[in-house]
């Protein structure tokens, strides 16, 4: 099988999360007169660089599609840039399009790659997560939409997976946005031009967080319940880094379910917590306000990843 998305410059984060947040406004999923979060928002509670962030808002800007006041808002525009169908591709965009690692595909070669393709090798892609729960479900969910190979891995054995990747196993390694810097600086260090890119996903369901814990009053008691303590730890250290002072936090973890049962004592006005969380939870209590943070592959995750593999953008 051709290797569509192999070589040695990345697609950059601030690239990805621009495209993608394109497509959420596009689709009409977000637009005026709402507002994206802030760069500290989402660079806080993604735990991406605050530069990648700028860097796609100035993009997003410099496209049409946002305008940044004087308050550090992002405002979606009223009117988004019109996109023409049908046209054929302007050199400017086939040259960002290289400069995204994303290079024209003959239509022979996508073909190719298409899971439909019964007599050609399936592409195949590494999944790496820190939840061993999620990443299965997340490899499965992938695999029935793609027709690809998809190899969970959690992110604490991607080391087990050095040599496969420096031989080549895999088109691509997709991972959550909150997780994509921390794997990208990991595949940088094997230094070889084999290794694949890494996609973000998730992107739809991180915003949803973050709207509906800004909306909640100032003062509240928000939950947060992990299926392990790290990961509990790490949520509640991404709305701390988003700057989210106006909510109390109080975490838990199926490792220790009595720190559970506290929590649900406690009476928070939100739990956020895993799915397998939620249901241990729904045990113990029918009416519950969950907010459930491991959710499914959206329609764009799975679109955007195809068309990373199928080599074209």
């Amino acid at each position: 099988m051709q290797k569509s998305v192999h070589g040695s410059s990345a697609i950059p984060v601030f690239v990805q999360l621009k495209e993608q947040l394109k497509n959420l406004m596009e689709q009409r999923i977000y637009q005026s007169p709402d507002k994206l979060p802030t760069i500290r928002e989402l660079s806080g509670f993604l735990r991406l660089r605050q530069q990648t962030v700028e860097d796609a808002y100035a993009a997003l800007e410099a496209e049409g599609y946002v305008v940044l006041d004087d308050t550090g808002a992002v405002l979606i525009a009223d009117q988004l840039p019109t996109k023409k169908s049908g046209q054929p591709e302007p050199a400017s965009a086939a040259a960002q399009r290289e400069q995204k690692g994303l290079p024209r595909v003959p239509k022979e070669a996508r073909q190719s790659l298409l899971p439909k393709t019964q007599d050609r090798a399936k592409p195949t892609i590494l999944f790496a997560e820190c939840n061993v729960v999620q990443v299965q479900e997340y490899a499965v969910e992938l695999e029935k939409a793609t027709g690809y190979t998809v190899k969970p891995c959690l992110l604490k054995d991607l080391e087990r997976f050095a040599s496969s990747i420096r031989n080549g196993y895999y088109d691509l390694v997709v991972t959550t946005f909150l997780h994509i810097e921390e794997v990208q600086k990991w595949l940088d260090s094997l230094g070889d031009c084999h290794v694949p890119k890494v996609i973000g996903c998730l992107l739809e369901s991180n915003l949803q967080s973050i709207r509906e814990l800004q909306q909640l009053p100032p003062g509240s008691l928000v939950g947060i319940g992990g299926t392990t303590w790290e990961g509990a730890y790490n949520f509640r250290q991404s709305i701390v880094n988003a700057g989210m002072t106006h909510l109390e936090l109080q975490i838990g973890s199926m490792e220790y379910p009595s720190s559970l049962d506290e929590l649900l004592s406690a009476k928070p006005r939100l739990i956020v917590c895993t799915s397998i969380v939620g249901d241990y939870l729904k045990r113990q209590s029918r009416f519950l306000p969950l907010l459930i943070e491991d959710r499914y592959l959206n329609a764009q995750s799975v679109q955007y990843i195809q068309q990373c593999v199928e080599g074209w953008h």
